[in-house]
């Protein structure tokens, strides 16, 4: 007979959701045929299994899902293998039917019936080969004990002429004193699909949700119960554009988390760490207070093979590029990111972006993009990376989507305009925004890309030249005048300082009063290249128009990115978005001013980022799911964080949980480090 490939005998090491028929059962409530019912509650629950020779064979978790009507089933073992099936009940047929898959892409089809006092299942697999394997799996209770249940799996390479044994083992119930870890009790559920919410209890064991029950749970059945009486049940918040270069030094993540956040993704514009394996292996060391994962950079991919030269790779250089992004994507990476407002990728042209996006794209990833330009330039940037995607056929985030400087504002009817046509045409192109109308970044972004070639040094040095000393000038000027400087230099505000740091909060205008200088846009040139020449600074443009933002929030391909950093209380001026985004979404752009309904809200913070990152199981409040979780306070929930006065925590947010555990307790932070590090392939 046909030898067992090894992917079929760990199969059949696995505890398939059909049992032996049990004693009748009461009623449930469910809206089901009574021969579901009575299977869901024999078979709901936790479970071992051991192989005959005693050896553990790996875990089975079971719980009831999609209305009440079904079984989800996962199963691990300890070499890492996990599987999920879904199981339902044909009535009209008088059968159980059941489908399986695998980390190892095993497909499994199964259908059967109770026997008497047994449960008879069959399926086939093809193996690679194009061979034929039947299934016949039975299971029976060992003595009658509803805790026990033998599972004899048998095979067949001849068409049911003759058998073979795959596994013989056996199901151990595992009793707890409590079914649910957590059980989330009359709330409103805002399930992340921006369906209408709904009353349910959520009910969490270890890091999954079990049970969303429309009809109220048992809570002596849980270890812990959350009155969520007049608050929302929603998915954790995705930040699909974070900087978590503090992550080693922050990983509680304590500013995120308040927020709401469950889980970030770093590496945004184009900068990431490298090599990506070592560092996410330290990250997953130290534990980690939320789900993160990362991009590929590619200015750090750029500047690793070409340092910070103006001009295109010779083919050599890109065939090393390319082998960095695929070994980032094999890694683990989510996509590439770009910076080409950031030097070195302000020197890259389109087919450099293309040839390294395409790597990216064939790996399953997403391209995400500071643009070239967000306020003159805008049309043509947005133009470019439209055009990246066509070409490398990958799937686009326009990142932190804006538009900035007075010339320029209204734009975003023109380049949400731009995002419909791309995607009527095939581009599959999205967004993400932080709601304010203020930006950040170092104060370099004000000086011209090519004065920066060489980096700080050689800007220093093309200073001393008066004729290119004027050029560079000129060209800061212009950009206060037309981009970030939003004309006036009250609205450049320096948020970090290292070198004066009585200077944090201030604007330029206030540092040209200070030294007793005439507050002009030359002046403020001056400034600029002074502060580089100390060592560089931070700032914050307040350079956008809230039409624009309400604009581009309303677009339905819009999701929510806070392009904040992880920070710790008191340090430095930090933008307030790095406290304050996903809060101020719910308060000011849902409660106050109806840009967004709350259920599509909740879906651009949830769902949608969750979905174009690729993360599974994460986004939605559905049983089955990772237990990431938020309960707040439609009424309250708010941002606190200002220009002013930053270092301010949200209010509102009343618990989170990642993970099934619970990391903010009655607004309380609790450091358990409940995450972890999410890997493309993996996760």
């Amino acid at each position: 007979m046909k030898r067992v490939s090894k992917a079929l005998l760990t199969l059949a090491a696995i505890g398939i959701s059909f049992g032996p028929a049990a004693a009748a059962a009461q009623p449930t409530g469910r809206p089901c045929a009574n021969e579901a019912n009575r299977h869901f509650d024999f078979w709901e629950g936790r479970w071992m299994v051991r192989a005959a020779s005693g050896v553990l064979a790996g875990h089975n978790t079971i719980t009831v899902g999609l209305g009440e009507c079904a079984l989800l089933e996962h199963y691990t073992t300890p070499s890492g293998y996990e599987g999920r099936s879904l199981n339902v009940y044909d009535a009209s047929r008088g059968v159980w039917h059941q489908t399986w898959t695998d980390n190892g892409g095993l497909l499994l089809v199964l259908e059967g019936a109770y026997e008497g006092e047994r449960m008879i299942m069959q399926g086939e697999t093809t193996g690679p080969d194009g061979a034929v394997t039947l299934n016949r799996i039975t299971w029976s209770r060992v003595d009658g004990d509803p805790d026990r249940v033998r599972q004899h799996w048998e095979v067949s390479a001849d068409a049911g002429e003759t058998w073979r044994t795959g596994f013989d083992g056996l199901y151990i119930r595992q009793s707890s004193a409590f079914d649910y870890d957590v059980l989330i009790r009359g709330g409103w559920v805002v399930n992340g699909s921006g369906q209408p919410r709904f009353a349910a209890d959520v009910a969490v064991r270890d890091d999954r949700i079990v049970r969303v029950s429309r009809e109220p749970l048992d809570p002596s059945r849980a270890a812990r119960v959350i009155d969520a009486t007049d608050r929302v049940v929603s998915p954790g918040f995705v930040d699909i554009h974070t900087h978590l270069d503090p992550l080693l030094r922050l990983p509680g993540a304590e500013s995120h988390v308040r927020q709401g956040v469950t889980t970030a993704l770093g590496g945004p514009d184009g900068s990431a760490p490298w090599p990506l394996t070592e560092y996410l292996a330290e990250a997953q060391a130290l534990g980690l207070g939320l789900n993160v994962g990362f991009m590929v950079g590619h200015n750090t991919v750029r500047a690793a093979v070409l340092g910070l030269a103006d001009r295109a790779p010779t083919p050599t250089e890109l065939g090393e590029m390319e082998s960095m992004i695929a070994r980032g994507m094999d890694d683990g990476a989510w996509g590439i990111s770009t910076g080409l407002k950031y030097l070195p990728g302000a020197f890259a042209e389109l087919p450099e972006l293309v040839a390294l996006s395409r790597v990216a794209g064939e790996h399953g990833g997403f391209y995400t993009s500071h643009l070239r330009e967000e306020g003159l330039g805008l049309i043509e940037s947005v133009a470019e990376a439209l055009e990246i995607g066509r070409q490398a056929r990958i799937p686009v985030v326009l990142t932190h989507h804006k538009v900035v400087g007075q010339p320029m504002w209204g734009s975003s009817r023109l380049t949400l305009a731009m995002v419909d046509s791309a995607r009527a045409a095939g581009t599959d192109v999205m967004m993400d925004q932080y709601p304010y109308t203020a930006s950040h970044s170092g104060i370099t972004i004000l000086i011209p890309a090519w004065a920066m070639e060489g980096g700080t040094d050689a800007l220093l040095g093309r200073m001393n030249d008066p004729a290119l000393a004027d050029s560079i000038l000129a060209g800061i000027e212009f950009n206060i005048v037309n981009d970030r400087g939003g004309n006036d230099l009250r609205r450049v505000q320096l948020s970090r300082v290292p070198w004066d740091t009585s200077l944090e909060g201030q604007t330029l205008h206030d540092w040209a009063v200070r030294d007793g200088l005439d507050p002009t846009p030359g002046t403020g040139a001056r400034l600029v290249i002074e502060a580089v020449r100390r060592g560089g600074a931070n700032g914050i443009y307040h350079a956008m128009e809230e039409a624009d933002v309400e604009a581009i929030m309303a677009h339905p391909q819009t999701m929510i990115g806070s392009d904040g950093r992880l920070v710790a209380l008191g340090d430095g001026h930090p933008h307030p978005r790095w406290y304050g985004t996903f809060p101020r979404v719910l308060g000011v752009y849902t409660r106050e001013r109806g840009v967004l309904t709350l259920e599509q809200a909740v879906r651009k913070m949830t769902a949608l980022p969750a979905e174009r990152i690729g993360l599974r199981e994460r986004g939605q409040v559905r049983s089955g799911w990772y237990a990431d979780l938020v309960v707040f306070d439609p009424e309250a929930v708010s941002d606190r964080a200002t220009f002013a006065e930053p270092h301010q925590y949200s209010v509102g947010i009343d618990y989170v949980l990642i993970n099934g555990r619970i990391t903010v307790d009655e607004g309380t932070f609790r450091d358990v480090r409940a995450g972890t590090v999410l890997k493309r392939g993996r996760n």
